[in-house]
């Protein structure tokens, strides 16, 4: 499994088969209004999403993930498939409205009036015609309006096929659609067979959302919680993390962007950064973040590196739920530290202590700190860096999450936002930055600090088996 972009997608051509709801209309007009209304990152995606459609420019902020299956494709299975996954998910059958006064009202389908039907398409020919056609269906379908706000779709190609799913962001997360597309094939090899899918336990968003608001209540300004962000803001502004590197921007409005995809380690390498960092007291993530940091130090001379990092808030006793299961926490570290263990231990430690940052919603902690004055909040996004190893989600072994990609949206940005996932190959980074020539020099001068860092370090660590070296399985998690 990788991270990848749509214009970087390049199925095999054949006839392409795309999954729509039988009877949209009836599914929107039979739908409940729901007293659980959007989660604090979905309020924050549909504001956003509706100030972007008022400009008539597409919101594009959607997560997607493709695969690659060698047998031919059964387009009814898929059907039935489809139509169960989108049964069995509140978040997967709720759509908004957004009122021009700021309301959010949820609607949630009922399961009996989806069923979803398989309709041949243009686009299956050629590679620019499959991204034209995708698109569109993300600008019409993939959206907080529509039920259900993902798209479905194949490229048949006769001996074997691929597969996507799109989603707006609003529905679904990183980890999430990556369990959408295992669900999906587990249902639809159960339909080929005739039996029932084994699937993980799922729960309700909605009832994580009443719960995410519950906590939400509790946080008071003595919370340590509280008192972790007070600090980190307090020594960088008073502000949400900005990128340090020179974008290019000329004016305050985000800018079109372009994606980078950058191999940082093999899989040699990878364990053999994650040996030195484990006998240091530090983890494989840890010296992820402090290559960043140093790698923006030496290319921008400023010592502070500051970001955003996503959490995640999923419940491991319902690892089948879908829906938008984050939070976000600050991470500092100190990049000019000359002694490369004691820097990443020092961002691993900044990982650990966001441990405690899992429970407490960041949304209220930055409301109650900006009311005190110890926060300015304004209308632009954090810097965020977002670590995933891709081999703990899922079936990793199961044909169709091996040959997976997962795609994060891509439009409009201010920042340089990084994806640093891990596979069986290595480690590699995916950052969606403006499109301009300065932005795409600056950044990659950045990676190549950040990988040759990682490098040396991999380079230096003690032997497998060395007693200096620490087994992975006595050891803590990445965090």
């Amino acid at each position: 499994m990788k991270a990848g972009t749509l214009h970087g997608w390049a199925p095999a051509p054949g006839r392409h088969v795309e999954w729509l709801v039988a009877d949209e209309a009836t599914a929107r007009s039979n739908a409940r209004i729901d007293a659980v209304g959007p989660s604090f990152l979905q309020r924050d995606h549909l504001a956003a999403a509706k100030a972007k459609r008022a400009t008539g420019l597409p919101h594009r902020a959607t997560v997607g993930t493709t695969t690659r299956i060698d047998e031919p494709l059964d387009a009814e299975a898929m059907a039935a498939a489809i139509t169960d996954y989108v049964r069995a998910h509140d978040e997967v059958r709720s759509f908004f409205d957004v009122t021009d006064d700021g309301d959010m009202i949820r609607h949630v389908a009922a399961p009996e009036d989806i069923t979803m039907v398989a309709t041949p398409a243009d686009g299956g020919e050629t590679h620019a015609a499959l991204t034209e056609r995708l698109l569109i269906r993300i600008d019409a379908e993939a959206t907080y309006d529509r039920v259900p706000g993902v798209i479905f779709g194949a490229v048949d190609a006769g001996s074997s096929f691929a597969f996507y799913t799109i989603s707006d962001h609003s529905h679904t997360d990183g980890s999430a659609s990556i369990q959408a597309l295992s669900e999906i094939f587990t249902r639809y090899r159960a339909h080929q067979q005739g039996v029932a899918p084994d699937l993980p336990p799922a729960g309700s968003h909605l009832t994580d959302i009443v719960d995410e608001y519950r906590r939400a209540s509790q946080v008071t300004p003595d919370d340590p919680a509280v008192d972790v962000w007070r600090t980190v803001l307090r020594d960088h502004g008073r502000t949400v993390p900005r990128c340090k590197l020179d974008l290019g921007l000329t004016g305050p409005d985000p800018a079109p962007s372009t994606e980078v995809i950058r191999a940082m380690l093999t899989a040699e390498q990878t364990e053999a950064c994650e040996r030195r960092a484990r006998a240091a007291g530090g983890s494989l993530a840890g010296s992820m973040f402090a290559a960043l940091a140093r790698g923006e130090y030496e290319v921008t001379g400023e010592a502070d590196f500051f970001t955003s990092t996503v959490l995640s808030t999923r419940d491991p006793q319902f690892p089948g739920t879908q829906g938008w299961l984050c939070n976000f926490a600050p991470v500092a570290v100190d990049g000019a530290e000359p002694d490369a263990d004691v820097l990443v231990v020092a961002a691993s430690n900044a990982l650990r202590a966001n441990r405690d940052l899992v429970p407490v919603p960041a949304h209220a902690v930055l409301g109650l700190l900006a009311a005190t004055g110890d926060f300015a909040p304004d209308a632009t996004s954090p810097q965020m860096v977002s670590y995933l190893d891709f081999r703990r989600l899922a079936d990793a072994d199961s044909p169709e999450i091996a040959a997976a990609g997962v795609m994060p949206g891509s439009g409009r940005t201010r920042n340089a936002n990084l994806w640093v996932n891990r596979n069986d190959e290595g480690i590699h980074l995916l950052t969606h930055i403006p499109d301009n020539p300065t932005s795409i020099a600056s950044v990659e001068a950045f990676h190549d600090r950040a990988i040759a860092f990682l490098v040396e370090y991999a380079a230096g660590a003690a032997p497998a088996g060395d007693a200096a070296g620490v087994p992975v399985s006595a050891a803590a998690g990445d965090r």
